[in-house]
């Protein structure tokens, strides 16, 4: 089937999100530890919402603070799934928490966690990573998370950040400092918004938030304005089809935005946005897109390569497939190429 030999990119996804059952045994078969019991853990259900997302969240509570070790073994085996999958780029969204709070420590940390991602990536994959900021960081500590991550730019550590959580009462405002300095020095901005909030956020997510991409922008879908704007502005929606459907933001998939994207020729990728929460990859996803709305070859290679374009890292590490889409990109987008 084309959906699952199709060189993928994904951008929309949390590090965290991916620890589900199976490959939690699978690291204590391997010898590795983990901080959860696999049978701790069970994916959201359809119908169960926020809350059932929430419990999962619950569940998984020791990773939440666990350093970038802990998360070794987890990524190892969910690179491997990429890869499997035809994934050829990837950008995951991690938590500040996992590296030092002490500057020189956290790039010397972040450099070995990096050169660790790069021998395992063997000219098949390339990943690389995003700062993750939760809308309700309290105010003292948005300074120090600028700090942070103009630190790691510098550095080549990350290529961008990520601002999620519940939209209602936590507006993007806040960062609005935060923004302009990382703007300033090169980051990509990814905003989730639209997921659970209305069109406003959407907005907003895009006039403050200065949002390179929009994460869900399921209720942009709900103002003919907004969608004429992202459509002129060749803005990037990160869709999550199982996701949105499970955390009802969409009603069915039917309904879902996604349809009326490709039929207007928006700028979209395709994402699992949390796999082991939601029980999916990106191969069920692309399937359900499929199966759904008939995306046939020219559909998906449009994604693949307008999801590359996207991207927030401009420079490729690249094995064949990347190389074919990379050659597609270039008329789109201007870019560094390093082997």
């Amino acid at each position: 089937m084309v959906n699952e030999t199709v060189p993928k990119v994904e951008l929309h996804c949390h590090l965290i999100g991916t620890l589900n059952a199976k490959l939690l045994r699978e690291i204590v078969l391997a010898g590795d530890p983990v901080l959860v019991r696999p049978e701790a853990l069970r994916a959201v259900g359809f119908g169960e919402g926020p809350r059932g997302f929430a419990d999962w969240l619950d569940r998984v509570e020791p990773y939440k603070s666990a350093g970038w070790r802990d998360f070794l073994p987890v990524l190892e085996r969910h690179m491997e799934r990429l890869v499997e999958q035809h994934v050829v780029y990837a950008e995951m969204m991690i938590s500040p928490m996992m590296f030092p709070r002490d500057l020189g420590a956290l790039v010397d940390a972040f450099a070995e966690f990096q050169d660790w991602v790069r021998e395992r990536e063997r000219g098949r994959l390339q990943v690389e990573f995003l700062f993750l900021v939760p809308r309700s960081l309290p105010d003292e500590i948005i300074d120090e998370d600028i700090a942070r991550c103009v630190a790691l730019a510098r550095s080549g550590g990350i290529c961008g950040i990520s601002i999620a959580g519940l939209e209602q009462n936590c507006p993007a405002s806040r960062f609005a400092r935060m923004f302009d300095v990382l703007k300033d020095h090169g980051l990509g901005i990814e905003v989730h918004a639209g997921e659970l909030g209305g069109s406003s956020e959407v907005v907003e997510a895009l006039d403050i938030g200065r949002a390179d991409r929009i994460g869900h922008g399921i209720s942009a879908f709900q103002d003919e304005g907004l969608i004429y704007r992202l459509c002129e502005e060749n803005v990037h929606i990160e869709f999550c089809p199982t996701s949105n459907l499970k955390m009802g933001a969409a009603k069915d998939m039917a309904s879902h935005p996604i349809g009326l994207a490709r039929d207007l020729k928006m700028n979209f990728s395709i994402n699992t946005d949390d796999p082991g929460a939601f029980d999916c990859d990106m191969n069920s996803e692309f399937a359900l897109v499929a199966g759904t709305f008939h995306f046939g070859d020219e559909d998906f290679a449009a994604v693949a390569t307008n999801s590359l374009a996207a991207r927030f890292q401009p420079n490729l590490r690249f094995g064949d497939r990347l190389k074919e889409l990379a050659g597609v990109e270039a008329d789109r987008k201007n870019f560094v190429l390093t082997e």
